[in-house]
């Protein structure tokens, strides 16, 4: 099968963008498949050169989101780079129209224009079938009763008629509509009624087993990876982890937080704790990994902290908590979490509270007390999670969708969530 991956965010090594496209890329070639990677036309050299990536598309969009920019420019925004990919897709699928699949690893409102378009244009004759993916959406949970609904946005409407307007080709099965968690699937039929596909997110990462044994109990590792952000309730765990050094100060846990940049949530300034900087047992990450590095650094981790804050992940996914069940590494995530959810169901580990720092210091010291029952649970469930995360999987759902296209309901049929828009 020829594959063309299209991601304008492959350009740095800002979030998880490489390791989302090269594990695709890398998976699909080692069952055989042609593939081709499309990128950011500034895309860093070293990655251009490991994917082969072809650096045609336009400027990533996701880099310049959360810039602080006014609504005029955040809209403008939209129709610019939807009207750009356009551009960028149509001479190119007019040059290279030989590929059977196309996928689109990150969709937003600001590509979903320029697909509908090309899907309703230059591919409508085709045999080429198109994945388009969405790890983020317009949507609403309630954290109460679990309701979904439309965030009510401007871009919310927009996405729901172009998802309507290509239901036919998702109904003939020319067009699939990818998401990485149930709730997001849920989510998504019930304000477009078009039918979505829950696919596993592959993660090949196998972690190389540093000095430091996850068998022990003399020193337990903690860590949360990635830049700090709000979203990811980095500043909630400094507070967690000053609260757990106070009062357990001879523990022999060591925390490792990657803190590239500081951040700011609700007005409020968020920076690596003084306190903490001169602790022996607590380590802040400044630099982004390079080549081998996170693997590394994934041998010597016991356990991930993942507090991630509920709005934000109480509907799209996380691959790190998938990087974590792979590996046989319990966590400790938020309740009601699309993490939590899914160590639970091919993990282990145990919950907090969102948001809440002395929530998240108790599940820290009762994670101390039951480290080893945690770890050998973790660890005796991490091939069949291995198994289920992997392109293998990903590609075999691609090509054989289980059953027929359901029916799905409709918002209007389905009570309003309230949401806390903040």
């Amino acid at each position: 099968m020829r594959w063309l991956i299209v991601e304008d965010a492959l350009r740095d090594r800002k979030g998880h963008w490489l390791e989302w496209v090269t594990t695709f890329e890398r998976g699909f070639r080692e069952l055989g498949d042609e593939v081709t990677v499309l990128a950011d036309a500034e895309v860093e050299p070293d990655i251009r050169q490991a994917l082969r990536a072809d650096p045609v598309l336009p400027r990533s969009i996701w880099h310049r989101l959360g810039d602080g920019s006014g609504a005029l420019t955040r809209y403008g925004r939209v129709f610019a780079h939807n009207w750009q990919t356009w551009r960028v897709m149509n001479r190119y699928l007019k040059r290279h129209p030989e590929f059977e699949a196309i996928f689109v690893p990150t969709v937003s409102v600001h590509h979903l224009v320029a697909w509908t378009r090309l899907i309703k244009g230059p591919l409508r004759k085709s045999k080429t079938r198109v994945l388009l993916f969405f790890v983020h959406g317009p949507l609403c949970k309630s954290l109460v009763g679990e309701r979904i609904s439309s965030d009510g946005s401007p871009s919310a409407r927009l996405m729901i008629w172009l998802l309507k307007w290509i239901e036919p080709e998702v109904r003939a099965g020319k067009v699939m509509l990818g998401v990485e968690t149930e709730a997001m699937k849920q989510g998504f039929e019930a304000v477009s009624g078009v039918p979505f596909v829950c696919f596993p997110q592959p993660v090949n990462l196998t972690a190389k087993t540093g000095e430091a044994s996850r068998s022990t109990q003399t020193e337990i590792r903690m860590a949360c990876y990635g830049a700090a952000r709000a979203e990811k309730g980095s500043d909630v765990l400094q507070q967690a982890i000053l609260l757990h050094r106070r009062r357990f100060p001879t523990s022999h846990t060591r925390f490792a937080v990657q803190w590239i940049e500081d951040f700011t949530f609700n007005g409020v300034s968020a920076s690596k704790s003084p306190e903490l900087l001169g602790d022996p047992q607590v380590e802040y990450l400044t630099n982004y990994f390079r080549n081998g590095e996170y693997a590394n650094q994934l041998g010597k981790t016991n356990v991930m902290l993942l507090p991630y804050r509920f709005c934000s992940y109480g509907l799209r996914g996380s691959r790190v908590v998938i990087e974590a069940v792979i590996n046989g590494i319990p966590v400790i995530a938020t309740r009601g979490t699309t993490l939590a959810t899914l160590a639970q169901n091919f993990g282990a580990g145990l919950t907090c509270e969102d948001g809440n720092p002395e929530s998240l210091a108790a599940s820290i010291r009762e994670m101390e007390l039951r480290f080893n029952e945690l770890s050998e649970a973790a660890e005796s469930r991490k091939a069949a999670a291995a198994s289920y995360f992997s392109t293998v999987k990903f590609r075999e759902l691609f090509l054989h969708p289980v059953g027929r296209l359901p029916a799905v309901v409709h918002a209007d049929r389905l009570e309003a969530a309230e949401c806390d828009r903040s």
